[in-house]
């Protein structure tokens, strides 16, 4: 089934603004990644190999509440590793585009509604 003109261009204009907004998402995304904190790191294996030691210490003595520590020191330990550098290492954000309100970001679905009512009253 062929598309009218009119459908071909709405169908060329959001592949088109889809395209431009997801150049937007990958951008900001690289933007606010942050360093990996080798030190966070190092020390939340280290707890986390300690914790798993406990908690088998605690398997093989059949003491639950050592197994428990251990568990508990493990996860905190896993929590080490994943946790995010400070803020003094985050890679400075660019300043936003001024198609976009400073005081405010809209989500991809609320930009794609506003553009969908914004058509549909030019339609009109």
């Amino acid at each position: 089934m062929a598309l009218s003109e009119h459908e071909q261009r709405l169908l060329d204009e959001m592949e088109r603004g889809f395209y431009r907004s997801e150049a937007d998402v990958l951008q900001t995304a690289s933007t606010t990644s942050r360093r990996v904190n080798y030190r966070s790191l190092v020390l939340g294996i280290i707890v986390a190999i300690v914790g798993i030691g406990v908690l088998i210490g605690g398997v093989a003595a059949q003491l639950l509440w050592l197994g428990l520590i251990g568990f508990a020191i493990m996860l905190g330990g896993v929590m080490l590793m994943l946790a995010r550098g400070s803020e003094s290492e985050a890679i400075p954000e660019q300043e936003p585009s001024s198609s976009t309100p400073q005081g405010s970001r809209e989500s991809f679905s609320e930009r794609m509604e506003r553009r969908w009512d914004e058509r549909m009253e030019g339609e009109r």
